[in-house]
């Protein structure tokens, strides 16, 4: 069985009911295929993207479909208004870096493995 088939047989069809949409908060992130952040990516995706959210929620993720995807985001890079998003505030500036595909695929990458809150280290 081919991995990017994985997600779609995971998740029974009649557990596929969408209940939201919603939008990605982080500059860029990723639809997995798998509910962890080390498991392939379908799609990068970036700030403000619609995301329509099923039901289904796996630990931090939630299943989900963008555009053709289904597969698994971060729920913490969810928000149900749209966000203003860096691209959105300076497209001039965003313009001008020119990022293609794979650079988004890395930024992506990284915001997944961030982790965001007070260190407990003394």
């Amino acid at each position: 069985m081919s991995s990017s088939l994985w997600a779609k047989d995971d998740i029974k069809e009649s557990n596929k009911k969408i209940i939201s949409i919603e939008y990605l908060n982080s500059l860029f992130g990723h639809v997995r295929v798998q509910p962890s952040p080390y498991s392939e990516s379908l799609s990068a995706i970036s700030c403000g993207h619609p995301i329509k959210l099923y039901e289904t929620i796996k630990g931090d993720f939630q299943y989900s479909k963008v555009g053709p995807y289904e597969g698994y985001i971060k729920r913490e890079h969810l928000s149900k208004q749209k966000p203003e998003c860096l691209q959105d505030r300076y497209p001039k500036f965003f313009e001008a870096i020119n990022l293609d595909i794979t650079e988004m695929y890395y930024w992506g990458k990284l915001n997944d493995q961030y982790i965001i809150g007070k260190s407990k280290f003394k």
